[in-house]
């Protein structure tokens, strides 16, 4: 696999998006769920599907910075890089293959954030699961 470095980072602010599971599911389901994006690292086209939705409206210690990367979720995982492959899990649907693992940098409120994102890798296609904000002690 040829070497690939991120070199464009999306900035974004908090606060744009409403700070709520709904707010944050609305957003989604109008301007990502439906869509795709083509990974530059691996040339894959990853597609915003509905479970995507629920895994990205989901709180946690980092939840107001998880919904600001909403507004660039999408550039965001054109131009993330490629870390590992997941297994699958015990409970996942036998079309689920693995899980495709990005790692990518984000300014949120003029601070650079580490996210790292899921993509279901399924029989059928690729989709996006889930992303998280590091949380560095």
């Amino acid at each position: 696999m040829k070497k690939y470095k991120q070199t464009y980072i999306p900035c974004v602010r908090t606060g744009v998006i409403k700070n709520n599971s709904k707010a944050a599911k609305n957003y989604y389901a109008e301007n990502l769920q439906g869509r795709s994006v083509v990974n530059k690292h691996l040339g894959f086209r990853i597609y915003f599907s509905s479970k995507g939705k629920g895994k990205a409206s989901f709180g946690g210690a980092t939840h107001r910075k998880k919904v600001a990367v909403l507004q660039c979720l999408s550039k965001l995982l054109e131009v993330a890089e490629y870390n590992n492959f997941g297994n699958r899990k015990t409970n996942d649907t036998e079309i689920v293959l693995g899980y495709l693992n990005f790692k990518a940098k984000v300014k949120i409120d003029e601070e650079i954030e580490n996210v790292r994102i899921a993509v279901v890798f399924k029989i059928d296609g690729k989709a996006y699961y889930n992303h998280e904000i590091n949380i560095i002690k």
